[in-house]
């Protein structure tokens, strides 16, 4: 059996010594049932709507079930196709409990080749599922055979529970597993691999290795080494608790289109037969209130509040487009509890209270309006600021802080706005003499 292909930072299956010679679509994957180019195949194509993201496939009673010899595919980055050798329908797209030995195609914009002789998978797969899946919150390989070889799962954390122990009951490689490769690892994540599947029995614990976003540093372990071959059944994902942290607030301007029936306006007209000026109150859309969604990545328990502007301006502008700016700042606590994102939910009153004068002697009338629009949800609107966490435990790409001797690590959070914001108020007032 030949070994893995580092491909950084991921460990790939065996490429086939013989060039692909092909025109393969970016989306599509090729199974070959023999050791040529030339032979019969079957194509999985990711852009049809027979192949829906996240549901499992078989192609079960063609030429190439249990017949496939070699792989040829072209995925994009960030999209992963996981073929099996059971027949099985999934209940999600990363749980592979029941699947058999897997093949893991991780995507890089290329067209690439896997040798299922070389990896011990020949003439025996019968369906897959594909799926998008987020690197960057960090994930693991599991390997059958020591130094990174043989069959293996990558596990990609932002598809599990945070802190929670998770089994890998019915998985093929539950209690096969001889090595391990860790290279993206999030400071401060921290990884435990246990020979329960309930958690429990012996361990092994793996921090991060690089820094965020980086995977300059090799990060493999042989569980041979730790005692701990054949044994895992079950992993969990946690992070270390910061002592305190500092979230920068984040001040968002934006420019959204007003829909028809999204503005309300109000008027009011009246005499004023005194001979002194009187004050009057127009109230616009007291009972009115908008909401503003914020979701936040980040990896302990947190809180947000959000703040936003509404502009009043005299005569008629643009009503095509409301323009404002929206705040969002934190505050942090460290807990036991961990999450991968926070979301939060607003409420701002859109009501508005003016008040003008009328001249003496008379006939006044005021009409205002207030408009609102709705934040893009398709992309959303996606600000970055930057966290600054304190550690007693020196984490990667952490720095010290001479005062208070805690190790700081600089992380982004990402805040995706969404909901109806406050738009212009527009106010109009005339007086004309009483005749």
């Amino acid at each position: 059996m030949a070994s893995n292909i580092y491909d950084a930072p991921f460990y790939k299956p065996p490429k086939v010594a013989t060039p692909y010679s092909g025109n393969i679509q970016p989306g599509q994957i090729v199974l070959y049932k023999n050791n040529s180019w030339t032979s019969q195949s079957l194509t999985v194509d990711t852009n049809s709507s027979q192949y829906p993201e996240g549901y499992s496939f078989s192609f079960s009673g063609t030429p190439l079930q249990d017949a496939a010899t070699w792989i040829a595919f072209n995925l994009p980055p960030g999209t992963v196709c996981t073929l099996f050798n059971n027949v099985v329908s999934l209940s999600n797209s990363y749980n592979f409990a029941g699947a058999g030995i897997c093949v893991d195609l991780i995507g890089n914009g290329q067209v690439q080749t896997v040798d299922l002789v070389a990896y011990g998978a020949n003439d025996i797969l019968s369906g897959g599922i594909w799926r998008q899946v987020d690197s960057s919150a960090g994930w693991f390989q599991l390997f059958a055979d020591v130094n990174s070889a043989g069959p293996f799962n990558t596990i990609f954390f932002a598809e599990w529970a945070t802190a929670t122990v998770n089994s890998l009951s019915g998985w093929w490689i539950n209690q096969k597993a001889s090595s391990i490769n860790y290279p993206c690892l999030t400071p401060p994540q921290l990884l435990t691999l246990a020979a329960n599947t309930d958690g429990s029995g012996e361990q092994v614990a793996l921090g991060a290795a690089n820094a965020f976003g980086t995977w300059t540093n090799a990060a493999t372990l042989n569980l041979t080494d730790r005692g701990m071959n054949d044994k895992i059944q079950a992993f969990k994902c946690n992070v270390i608790q910061p002592e305190k942290a500092v979230i920068q607030s984040i001040t968002s301007d934006y420019t959204v289109s007003i829909s028809p029936g999204q503005t309300i306006e109000e008027s009011i007209s009246g005499t004023n037969s005194t001979s002194e000026p009187i004050q009057i109150t127009l109230q616009i859309a007291q009972t009115q209130t908008y909401t503003v969604n914020t979701q936040t990545t980040l990896q302990y328990s947190m809180s947000a509040t959000v703040s936003a502007t509404v502009t009043v301006t005299e005569g008629v502008p643009d009503v095509d487009s409301t323009s404002g700016s929206i705040t969002t700042s934190f505050t942090t606590a460290s807990s036991q509890t961990t999450s991968q994102s926070y979301t939060s939910q607003q409420s701002f009153q859109l009501g508005q209270q003016i008040v003008f004068s009328a001249p003496p002697q008379t006939k006044y009338s005021a009409t205002a309006s207030v408009s609102f629009g709705t934040l893009p949800t398709n992309p959303p609107i996606q600000v970055t600021t930057t966290g600054q966490f304190y550690y007693k435990e020196k984490l990667p790409g952490a720095v010290q802080d001479p005062t208070t001797q805690l190790w700081v690590l600089n992380t982004p959070v990402v805040v995706n706005l969404g909901g109806v914001v406050g738009s212009q108020v527009v106010f109009n007032s005339s007086a004309t003499p009483i005749s």
